[in-house]
């Protein structure tokens, strides 16, 4: 029902008084940060009953109304007395209601994409409401929003919803709330078919901490954001004109099919066509073609994506920026972020000048670069031609921020403390590796796991291949050791473990075959869980996570089973650590995959980074594990391991 003033004390009286409340939010922007604001709400009730509440629309037809303003403050008190509240990707709609003044305090929050995440067997789902909505319950169920997203499209109203009359938002919104009601329904039944309540009582626990470590946001240094967005625009000035020398011609350098033309009038053709049957040039091509103009283009478009993707919005963010944290982007449980990626800030110092490299730089340089880019194959042997190529590169190997070089950026030297506090990082040591150690279940190496500053390569290294630190080769043989575990974590196979090696395939099966005769269990493990893999379709890791697995993919559910366990220890400690920082004026403000970083009161840093430490620490698993402590000051590029 679209509430109208008449209909508004009745609508309001319905709500009053319900445990379980359905919600979708309709907006004008999709910014809650920003001038964007609400325009409808809908909610519903587990009878099915649903309800489109219009405040702000712009255009009003077929006798519909807004309520009055004063009437979306009666609802969010209302709202603030529910006890649960289930949205799909609930915390965009939560953002906007609290910018209304919605509370959230002992709420329970159900996301329902991140229950379709966990029961949808599908190993690339379609998470969009639509979708699920469709693969559950057939695609009539859908088609209106597939038929009223045609009508908005046409009208041009996506980006502005308000611009929509409300006689076709009200009803599509009041549908996104009944259809979440039933994938809910139905998704609840899944989980416990599936065992999975307390890896999904985690989830919920988990939402709420997320969205309040996205609501605070992390401060941006505008002044060194400023200075270094026109040091990067001279630079790619410089480039620009480089490159037209270098060709003879002026083009937009941004452009792929003008870099073709350009290229092609001096006689270079690319080796690789793409699927639309043209000529491809991305990095792996431009780093095997022997021309200046290669590696300088390579620059620019490396420093065209720092200007577009951080410099820009940063400055634009009015000094503060906010991720969104997905506990539902990947299968395996791993958090991802959005809108930016902040696990995805590179550590490497980008160049503002040419680069100086020695020799022995340039060769280290070239195989740092052909081994990442044979990793973005795949696995396939990429070459590096090197010239100018190669010195677009030299970022790659620089992660030590120094602020005495003008000459170079840190995009992590962006991001720094307010007053009177510090950026501390919180980070668990080979947390992946000792997490596959704890599956093989050896007491000798749990033992030695509980070894201060334990290492696993070191100890892989001397047990299958009999070297210890003495030897001459005991980095060579550590290496060995580390390709091999990670080779069986990710489940690669041999071809793939022989070029990450350095060796043919019969020396990279020998080294292995030792690996596992010296590692006790390790060959059972992996065997078990691709034997259990293949025969029943999907696997379980420790914390009741179910992964479905097809049969010709069962190498990969060692990987989910490490990778998840991680990913789910640390969510569990990211729930606690916020119970323990609530009590505090510090708050978590990134995870980073296997590192929290927390923005820590000055005069309380030992008592807290202790405190948050043994927190981290104290699995629910029980499995030996470390977190070293650093201290970003006074940014985040300067990073410094502090003991306590």
């Amino acid at each position: 029902m679209i509430v109208q003033s008449k209909d508004f004390e009745q609508s309001l009286k319905a709500l009053n008084g319900q445990k379980i409340v359905f919600i979708d939010t309709e907006t004008n922007g999709l910014d809650p940060f920003s001038s964007a604001s609400i325009c409808g709400v809908g909610v519903g009730f587990a009878s099915g009953e649903t309800f489109y509440f219009p405040f702000r629309h712009l255009t009003l037809t077929d006798g519909y109304h807004n309520l009055p303003e004063k009437d979306i403050s009666r609802l969010i008190q209302v709202l603030n007395k529910v006890k649960v509240l289930v949205g799909y990707n609930i915390k965009f709609d939560l953002k906007f209601l609290m910018k209304e003044n919605l509370v959230i305090s002992d709420q329970e929050l159900i996301d329902v994409i991140v229950m379709c995440r966990l029961t949808d067997p599908e190993r690339f789902a379609k998470l969009s409401l639509t979708d699920q909505i469709i693969t559950s319950f057939g695609q009539e169920a859908g088609q209106y929003d597939i038929n009223t997203k045609e009508i908005m499209k046409k009208s041009k109203w996506m980006k502005d919803f308000s611009l929509t009359p409300i006689s076709i938002l009200g009803p599509y919104c009041e549908k996104d709330v009944y259809w979440t009601q039933r994938l809910y329904i139905e998704r609840s039944l899944q989980i416990k078919k599936t065992n999975q309540t307390k890896i999904w009582d985690m989830e919920k626990e988990l939402t709420k901490v997320l969205l309040l470590t996205e609501k605070f946001g992390i401060t941006i240094d505008l002044n060194y954001c400023n200075s270094k967005l026109i040091d990067l625009q001279a630079r790619q000035k410089t480039l620009e004109s480089r490159i037209y020398k270098s060709l003879g011609q002026e083009f937009l350098v941004g452009s792929n099919q003008q870099i073709g033309k350009a290229f092609n009038s001096v006689g270079i053709q690319s080796p690789v066509i793409t699927k639309a049957g043209n000529q491809s040039w991305d990095e792996i091509v431009l780093a095997g073609i022997q021309h200046d103009a290669a590696g300088m283009i390579r620059e620019w478009r490396t420093l065209d994506k720092m200007k577009s993707t951080y410099l820009e919005p940063f400055l634009d963010s009015g000094g503060t920026v906010r991720t969104t944290f997905c506990n539902w982007g990947t299968v395996t449980g791993r958090l991802s972020s959005r809108e930016p990626n902040l696990q995805n800030i590179p550590r490497f110092m980008i160049p503002m000048a040419d680069m100086q490299l020695s020799e022995t730089q340039k060769t280290e340089l070239k195989n740092r670069i052909e081994a990442l880019l044979k990793a973005r194959r795949g696995g396939e042997s990429v070459q590096v031609i090197g010239g100018s190529s190669l010195m677009s590169w030299g970022f790659t190997g620089d992660e030590h921020y120094d602020d005495s070089r003008t000459d170079i950026m840190s995009l992590r030297r962006l991001f720094v403390a307010r007053p009177g506090y510090k950026l501390i990082s919180f980070d668990y040591s080979q947390m992946e590796i000792r997490v596959f150690l704890s599956y093989l279940q050896s007491e000798e190496i749990v033992s030695l796991m509980k070894t201060q500053g334990f290492d696993f390569h070191s100890h892989a290294a001397k047990m299958a291949f009999g070297v210890d630190k003495s030897h001459a080769d005991f980095k060579f043989y550590r290496q060995m050791a580390k390709a091999i575990t990670f080779g069986v974590i990710y489940g690669i196979g041999l071809d793939r473990l022989a070029m990450q090696m350095g060796k043919s395939k019969e020396e990279a099966k020998e080294y292995k075959n030792k690996y596992f005769m010296g590692i006790p269990g390790a060959r059972n493990f992996i065997k078990t869980v691709v034997k259990t893999a293949e025969s029943r379709g999907y696997v379980f890791n420790r914390f009741g996570r179910r992964y479905w697995i097809p049969k010709d993919k069962s190498y990969v559910a060692v990987n989910y089973l490490v990778q998840g366990t991680s990913a789910d220890i640390l969510s569990h400690g990211m729930c606690q650590v916020n119970k323990y920082l609530q009590e505090t004026n510090s708050r978590m403000l990134i995870q980073v995959h296997d590192e929290i970083i927390c923005e820590v009161e000055e005069d309380k840093i030992k008592e807290i980074c202790l405190n948050v430490k043994k927190i981290l620490e104290d699995n629910p698993l029980k499995i030996p594990l470390e977190v070293d402590i650093a201290i970003c000051d006074p940014s985040w590029a300067h990073k410094k391991d502090i003991q306590l």
